[in-house]
């Protein structure tokens, strides 16, 4: 997992990988706000982002999730999103497995997970295979915008 500011690209670049910062860099030229949701390519189907509109889950209504195919990155736009985030634990299996159809599986709640909040303005990058439960309610269940960058394994070297 990496974490930072969508402002301070420019000084992180030498610590991000070459993906992350051309996705980083392609998001503050654009008005996210603005965007209608719906999917933007950036490199094809290798580095592309999704502009969504974001229900947050209950704790219990919420599953952590992993990607073998894809990186994320996930932004919050207009209000702080919560995230489950787990180091790698040996042995957990997929609950939901949906890795082949849409390079995603479901987990069950991890014992070692913690909790983190993302204001708009800030991101968090989850690598393929790392543990995460976005959309995690915070007070109330009301709506948001958000984007989420798809970076493909193959251009993080993984």
């Amino acid at each position: 997992m990496i974490t930072g500011l969508l402002s301070d690209v420019s000084k992180q670049k030498a610590l991000l990988p070459a993906a992350v910062v051309r996705a980083l860099e392609v998001l503050q030229q654009q008005d996210l706000a603005g965007l209608a949701p719906g999917r933007y390519e950036i490199e094809g189907d290798k580095l592309f982002y999704m502009v969504q509109e974001a229900m947050p889950r209950a704790l219990d209504a919420s599953k952590s999730e992993a990607h073998r195919t894809y990186a994320d990155i996930q932004l919050p736009l207009t209000a702080r999103e919560r995230f489950g985030v787990s180091l790698p634990q040996a042995g957990i299996v997929a609950s939901d497995d949906r890795y082949e159809a849409n390079d995603i599986a479901f987990y069950p709640n991890p014992a070692n997970e913690f909790f983190m909040d993302v204001d708009p303005g800030a991101y968090a990058v989850f690598l393929p295979g790392e543990l995460h439960r976005p959309c995690v309610m915070i007070k109330d269940q009301t709506p948001y915008r958000k984007v989420v960058v798809k970076v493909h394994h193959s251009l993080l070297g993984l």
